[in-house]
């Protein structure tokens, strides 16, 4: 009895501790297995790398067996190939390491030729199959215990894109030295394919000094192939790409993108994919662990090809390559990042005001115009004119005038007149001032037109570099379906038909890519010419959106007065009233009716009103010289006393005061009267259908911006979803569960749907600039006081319509 109640207490205790409820098994006891790490030698990479394979592995075989990776069983070796033997015989020899990894070249490289293996060894890292002169067997090794992966690299095919993007004959290869010493054989291999393919090589050794690597590169090279530098620091490997950039060398990465962001010209891999190849190697090891073969395992790890161009390398070594090659890469720094010239939306609006061309020749003619002010307020000053006469006759005419002429005369005469009163000068006066009025307010629309037209070309520069962004992104999205079809071909879920039909779709992807380029240039062209800037003049346009502070929409209490329907119809006729009191149309209109106002009065006076002028006129004989000079006399008979005539005196002048009234012009004054009441009355009209016009504008662009503002939400809703669907749609396609018509069209609805959620923000800027246009007034140039006043001429409306918004 005693005994059983023991047996029962530890099968209670057994139930209690391993957490089983009735009807399950208990777990099978994992086997352990202690995995061997061999490391060519110290590099700064190496601690995420060794993580990273063994956390793949761990993920993958962790509920079948208990995978260790005592530190005792790590082997750092020196970068040689003696160290890395030594390290690698004392796993092999090791009765406690089940499994050894290879991570580096060298190690890879030494485990692949030692023929049958005591132990499994997986060796990830075989930089070129064909020039280790890799054992292989179809797919696979063929050597016991040994499995290796080619290191995704193809430096022939990497060299002919590379020749596509630069024309060159004589190349320099970078080769880590230890990689170099311990495989010989692989830079003389490399050296005959390159030189096979017309290109003059030079292997240069690196070890940890970039100042060493660039005195080894000759001085006639013409580009630089980068393979992996193991034993270079990173700020060494900075400096090593600097000084290719300064002797202009473009050079290429086998490593890929990542080395390209550190300025290295070009690569055709993507950023090296750790996780990938650390994938493939818990898979292995899983294999390995359930009784697989090592040697039965395929070799090939193949890669994805995306060529990366660092444009500010480019930029800096003057070369460019051709359109046709840049279209179907991915460019770093684009947007030279050195350009002076930074533009903001409120930047170019007001750098269109002071500069723009247009505007320019207008306000020339608003102060021609002010000058016709002036002249209609000349003829109510005094009018002073003088004049000098030099008069000569024939001698037969001065001696039988009497004296009244004389042979050679010179005389001046001045006149002054002055109108005391005129109604049509006085009304001239006055036309011309509300003429001129109306001249600055037909300028004041040219400068809210040129605002609102250097906003939204600005706003389109936005639109369309996110435009080719989007486009861009499509490629990239396209692309990676590509390499999905030629898996699913591999592996036997479709055939070739998916394959040709993303290559046709890559095709037509780059043909818009190309196309939205070309749009972003004639946009940021467009804008130069706003600003009178040279048309192709490089700028950087700064992001907008809804918190800029140049406009209203970064007041978080803007929104407050919009937020439902019944706000929003206050909003709406609070605007209208607002553009009726700012717009320069109306206020034009306003100038052209006083005018015509001022001009009916007047032609209504012309019946009654006299003119008033005073004039005076003085003239003074200089000189009088020849016949008639003296005066006349006349010699009578003996007897009679001789007449003669005094000689008039040199200065005469007149004084006259001129009243004159029209009495009868064949009823021009009638018809005069009739015609600018006429005038009057069509101005008035047009007045009230420009405000209709003005009206309508303010409120379809307000409802515009109703439509707009909550799409900003929405689309990037839609979004998210088309993206979410799109990611499920390709995990279904890569499984063979969809087909290629499912997927472009997620891919197309994901495509439209981000197009649209980038686009949201703009639309309703572009919106709310029409709003502004509309109502005759920008809060680009509100002054902090200006924009406060704005809020309180806005609260005091809501209060007078009974309205108070609720603050959040």
């Amino acid at each position: 009895m005693k005994s059983k109640i023991i047996s029962y207490s530890f099968l209670f205790l057994f139930i209690f501790s391993t957490g089983l409820s009735y009807g399950q098994k208990p777990k099978k006891e994992r086997p352990v297995v202690n995995i061997g790490v061999v490391i060519d030698g110290p590099w700064h990479s190496n601690e995420p790398i060794r993580q990273l394979f063994e956390q793949e592995i761990l993920t993958l075989a962790r509920d079948e067996f208990d995978v260790r990776f005592p530190e005792s069983k790590r082997s750092v070796a020196d970068h040689t190939a003696a160290g890395v033997k030594s390290a690698l015989d004392r796993l092999l020899a090791d009765p406690g390491v089940n499994l050894i990894l290879a991570l580096g070249p060298i190690a890879s490289n030494d485990a692949c030729h030692r023929g049958d293996l005591s132990k499994p060894t997986v060796a990830p890292f075989i930089i070129n199959a064909v020039a280790q002169n890799l054992p292989r067997k179809d797919e696979a090794t063929g050597v016991k215990n040994l499995s290796c992966i080619t290191f995704p690299s193809d430096i022939p095919r990497d060299l002919e894109v590379f020749r596509e993007l630069v024309a060159f004959t004589k190349i320099t290869v970078l080769l880590s030295s230890a990689v170099y010493e311990a495989i010989p054989k692989l830079a003389d291999n490399v050296k005959a394919q390159l030189q096979s393919m017309g290109l003059a090589t030079t292997i240069v050794p690196v070890a940890t000094s970039a100042e060493e690597a660039l005195s080894a590169i000759p001085a006639d090279a013409e580009a630089v192939y980068i393979a992996p530098l193991l034993r270079m620091s990173s700020t060494e490997f900075q400096r090593l790409v600097n000084g290719l950039i300064e002797r202009k060398l473009p050079s290429f990465s086998l490593l890929g993108r990542s080395e390209v962001e550190l300025g290295v010209f070009s690569s055709l891999a993507p950023s090296f994919n750790f996780n990938r190849l650390a994938r493939r190697v818990g898979l292995y090891v899983q294999k390995i662990l359930l009784g697989d073969e090592p040697g039965a395992l395929p070799v090939a790890f193949t890669r994805r090809e995306q060529l990366t161009v660092n444009m500010k390398t480019a930029r800096a070594i003057r070369v460019f390559p051709r359109w046709s090659v840049i279209t179907d890469a991915e460019l770093l720094h684009e947007e030279p990042q050195e350009v002076q010239r930074q533009l903001s939306i409120a930047s170019a609006v007001k750098e269109a005001l002071a500069v723009n061309l247009d505007l320019a020749a207008v306000e020339r003619e608003v102060n021609a115009g002010a000058q016709n002010v002036n002249t209609a307020r000349s003829v109510l000053f005094p009018q002073i004119e003088a004049s000098a006469t030099g008069v000569v006759i024939d001698k037969d005419r001065a001696e039988s005038s009497f004296g009244s002429q004389a042979e050679r005369t010179l005389s001046g005469n001045a006149t002054l007149s002055q109108v005391i009163y005129s109604e049509p000068a006085w009304a001239n006066l006055s036309i011309q001032r509300h003429l001129q009025t109306a001249l600055e307010k037909d300028r004041d629309q040219l400068r809210l037109d040129i605002a609102r037209d250097a906003a939204l070309a600005y706003l389109n520069v936005l639109r369309a570099k996110t435009f080719e962004r989007i486009q861009k992104n499509n490629l990239q999205w396209t692309r990676s379906n590509l390499e999905l079809a030629q898996m699913r071909e591999s592996i036997g879920y479709s055939g070739r038909a998916d394959v040709f039909r993303w290559e046709s779709e890559i095709a037509l992807d780059r043909i818009d890519v190309i196309d939205a380029e070309a749009q972003r240039r004639q946009v940021e062209i467009a804008l130069n010419r706003l600003l009178h800037r040279p048309l192709e003049e490089p700028f950087s346009a700064a992001e907008t959106g809804l918190d800029d502070p140049a406009l209203l929409t970064s007041e978080p209490r803007f929104f407050e007065y919009t937020n439902n329907l019944w706000y929003f119809q206050v909003f709406r006729d609070f605007m209208v009233q607002e553009g009726f009191n700012a717009s320069p149309e109306l206020q034009q209109l306003d100038a052209a009716i006083a005018a015509q106002e001022r001009a009916y009065a007047s032609a209504k006076r012309a019946f009654w009103s006299p003119t008033i002028a005073l004039q005076g006129e003085a003239t003074n004989i200089f000189s009088r010289s020849g016949a008639g000079s003296e005066g006349a006399s006349f010699n009578l008979p003996p007897g009679f006393p001789n007449l003669s005539f005094p000689q008039p005196k040199d200065l005469s002048w007149n004084v006259a005061l001129r009243l004159s009234i029209p009495i009868f012009n064949g009823a021009e004054r009638f018809a005069r009267k009739t015609q600018a009441n006429e005038s009057l009355r069509q101005l008035r009209l047009q007045r009230q259908a420009v405000a209709e016009r003005i009206e309508l504008g303010i409120r379809a662009a307000l409802h515009a911006t109703s439509a707009s503002y909550p799409a900003i939400r929405l689309t990037r809703e839609a979004a998210d979803a088309a993206q979410k669907n799109l990611d499920l749609v390709i995990d279904a396609y890569s499984r063979g569960v969809v087909n290629i018509i499912q997927l472009l069209d997620a891919q197309n609805a994901a495509f439209i749907a981000q197009l649209r959620a980038e686009n949201a923000v703009y639309d309703f800027l572009i919106d709310f600039m029409e709003v502004q246009r509309a109502i005759g007034s920008f809060d680009i140039f509100m002054s902090a006081e200006e924009r406060e006043a704005w809020f309180r001429r806005l609260e005091e409306y809501f209060t007078k319509a009974g309205v108070t918004p609720m603050r959040r």
